[in-house]
């Protein structure tokens, strides 16, 4: 069966008429009763992302716009794949960069001078600030060793699925 991708038309007509030559307007809505057969999620065309693949149903009767039927499914695949690799890239990296945000400050917290005044009088409650000081340092050199290995993986994943990132 032949595949389209979704590019963001605004009517199951609209597919159609770009799927499709010359449709009458009984072809159109026979055309338009047989891609939601085929693609039930056309039904909520609102919440159909732009780039998703598309079954084009088999119409004998109605003749394909070549330029459309000749997409390799193939590659339009693998382009979503990279696409949608690199976008969850995009958002880990966000992840990343907050997660350092927040423990930057807790760090911050505890080495500030208000907080070693306020544990002078209690040696053990500074160990643990200590401790947890070294937990944070230790946990954000991890974080950037796993953001590295993160990001050199998902690079490998977009180049291997011929995109680029």
């Amino acid at each position: 069966m032949p595949i389209a991708t979704f590019r963001g038309e605004k009517t199951v007509a609209a597919i159609a008429d770009k799927l499709f030559v010359k449709l009458t307007p009984k072809q159109r809505e026979k055309a338009e009763a047989a891609l939601i057969k085929e693609n039930p999620q056309l039904r909520e065309l609102a919440s159909v992302p732009q780039g998703a693949i598309l079954r084009v149903p088999e119409l004998p009767e109605l003749r394909a716009k070549t330029n459309r039927s000749l997409e390799n499914p193939d590659v339009q695949i693998a382009r979503n794949l990279a696409d949608a690799v690199s976008a969850y890239g995009s958002y880990l990296g966000e992840r990343f960069k907050a997660v350092q945000k927040e423990g930057k400050e807790q760090l911050a917290v505890l080495k500030s001078g208000e907080l070693r005044k306020a544990l002078a009088d209690a040696p053990a409650y500074r160990a643990v600030a200590d401790e947890a000081a070294k937990a944070l340092d230790a946990r954000a050199a991890g974080l950037n060793d796993r953001q590295k290995a993160a990001d050199a993986a998902i690079k490998q994943a977009v180049a291997g699925l011929g995109g680029k990132r």
